[in-house]
């Protein structure tokens, strides 16, 4: 093996070891095209065409369902507005109308919550395209103490809680961020 080949050899080695050396940031990046899932706390607007009685603005209950008439009790926890569109659709279909036409959007989204050392911790509606950095500013920013490289986000689905998260990372509707306290 000669000298190039065997320095070549250990880069890898050398990548890792590194990568080892720096203070972790978890970054929760999310895929720009990801479907947003309903749950508890959601409003979401149910318009069926031409069907006044029918449409509505309704919140998904803590069990994650709502009660939509003829229809009865519907499960929306874990579907996108679009599942919940053609369930209802389907639902219809035959019985009360012959061809339903309808849409299934989300009025409000469930609340982000921010703790500790913000000026205004408190929760604040969800929204498309939020970062830890965005949900900070809705709560006012930083307090004099705060120590804001000491960000937790408890994540809403799995309960899981990440710590040294980024500033630029993605927060999700439900997520509890949290700042730690500065001790200098």
């Amino acid at each position: 093996m000669t000298f190039l080949n065997r320095n070549l050899a250990m880069l890898p080695l050398l990548a890792l070891l590194l990568a080892g050396c720096s203070t972790p940031q978890q970054t929760i990046k999310t895929q720009p095209n990801t479907v947003y899932l309903l749950d508890h706390g959601d409003e979401v607007n149910i318009n069926v065409s031409g069907e006044q009685d029918m449409s509505m603005r309704v919140k998904i209950d803590n069990s994650g369902n709502i009660n939509y008439p003829f229809i009865g009790v519907m499960q929306l926890k874990g579907k996108s507005p679009e599942q919940v569109s053609k369930e209802i659709a389907d639902k219809l279909r035959g019985n009360y109308l012959k061809n339903p036409m309808v849409t299934v959007s989300v009025a409000e989204y469930r609340k982000v919550y921010l703790l500790g050392e913000v000026k205004k911790p408190d929760g604040y509606a969800w929204e498309p395209g939020l970062t830890a950095e965005k949900a900070i500013a809705l709560a006012g920013g930083f307090t004099d103490r705060a120590d804001r490289k000491d960000i937790q986000v408890r994540q809403s689905g799995s309960g899981q809680l990440l710590n040294n998260v980024a500033a630029d990372s993605a927060i999700q509707a439900g997520d509890t961020i949290i700042i730690g306290m500065s001790f200098f």
